[in-house]
């Protein structure tokens, strides 16, 4: 594999990213969407109104509201007037060139027969209007929590789409796009965010990152929201483990959830290339787990990393940082993981699964998008 390919899925370097680019200082870069567009052989590039946060308490308190931003989309309908189920396919930190590249065949081979099935498709483009093309060497050209509102935008967009049945609409992703998949489902960003009439169908999140991502201790779950977890057992860049807990969680709180654990199977499991070995690839399990508490705040262990490690006094003082200079927010708690010596390197990535997965994959969305 190339040392491109071999950057392009370093998915959560970074993964704890809690901050923005504000708005005036972005320059958006051109969208990969067009190149795929030509090698789809159809779709319409749209724009979706969205907007930039630094973490969780920038949505709760409205601050979000602030930083506006408008990102990229390449829809395509089946033949015929619809109203059509629609399945929105989101990217990993590799950005939106995962879209296109000839080392993942997987997402682009999925179109053809979702449309034949009479499904439309979505490719949502995360990053490129906010000035990023991947964010694997620094993720606060594009924070977590912008893109889980990215999601909710895209739901509204397509709700006032006439072609659109918006009661039939999928979402499914890899690693970072398994966390958007996962958190399209969280009833708290949705009743901020998009009218409480509004949902995602189902979900097919795989090998999310939910240990030390800032995803929620406690999660609340759009009940109509059918979710089927897949992750591998010999991961070992974002474990199983924690995604597990919270999927069971979700299920405690009546969540409709299918968690599906592959024996032998690694990160990017679709990837059309056998597993190899990617020594400069970091991980972050061995570092304390990093998770969102209900009033919106970091819990208390992640908290206590930052005071020890950094010269940050109190979380007051780190969260007025984070509204005030997210960027030198976001580099103080690295620093503070640094300092921590949590940080390792070296994960197996690939596995060629992605045209057997595929049929499963296809029968889910025939299943909970034409039923």
């Amino acid at each position: 594999m190339s040392i491109i390919k071999k950057f392009i899925v370093i998915l959560f370097l970074f993964i704890f990213s809690n901050t923005v680019v504000n708005a005036e200082t972005i320059k958006p870069k051109k969208t990969p969407l067009k190149k795929l567009s030509k090698q789809l052989g159809n779709g319409k590039l749209v724009k979706i109104n969205s907007y930039q946060t630094s973490d969780y308490k920038g949505i709760k308190e409205g601050w979000y509201k602030e930083s506006p931003i408008i990102v990229d989309a390449l829809i395509s309908y089946p033949e015929g007037d619809g109203p059509f189920p629609l399945l929105l396919i989101v990217h990993s930190s590799g950005g939106a060139d995962e879209f296109t590249a000839d080392w993942l065949e997987f997402m682009r081979d999925q179109q053809k027969p979702l449309l034949d099935m009479g499904i439309a498709t979505m490719y949502l483009d995360n990053f490129s209007a906010r000035g990023a093309k991947h964010t694997y060497r620094d993720q606060s050209k594009a924070s977590l929590w912008s893109t889980y509102i990215d999601t909710f935008m895209a739901l509204e967009y397509l709700s006032k789409d006439p072609k659109i049945n918006i009661k039939k609409i999928g979402i499914s992703g890899y690693s970072r796009g398994g966390n958007l998949s996962i958190m399209a489902a969280e009833k708290r960003l949705r009743d901020i965010l998009v009218d409480k009439d509004l949902y995602f169908a189902a979900s097919q999140p795989r090998s999310a990152e939910c240990g030390i991502s800032g995803m929620f201790r406690n999660p609340t779950p759009v009940k109509e929201t059918k979710i089927w977890y897949v992750h591998g057992l010999a991961e070992d860049y974002t474990l199983p483990g924690p995604c597990v807990e919270l999927m069971e969680k979700m299920q405690a709180k009546g969540a409709d959830i299918e968690i599906d654990l592959r024996e032998g199977w690694y990160h990017l499991f679709t990837g059309n290339y056998e597993p190899e070995f990617a020594k400069r690839t970091q991980y972050f399990w061995k570092c304390p787990n990093f998770y969102t508490e209900d009033d919106g705040n970091m819990n208390k262990e992640f908290v206590d990393l930052i005071l020890k490690n950094t010269k940050i006094k109190s979380l007051d003082e780190y969260n007025e940082l984070s509204r005030k200079n997210p960027r030198k927010a976001f580099k103080t708690m690295f620093k503070g993981l640094v300092k921590e010596k949590c940080i390792g390197k070296g994960v197996t990535e690939g596995g060629n699964h992605g045209k057997t997965f595929m049929p499963e994959y296809l029968a889910f969305w025939r299943e909970n998008l034409l039923n």
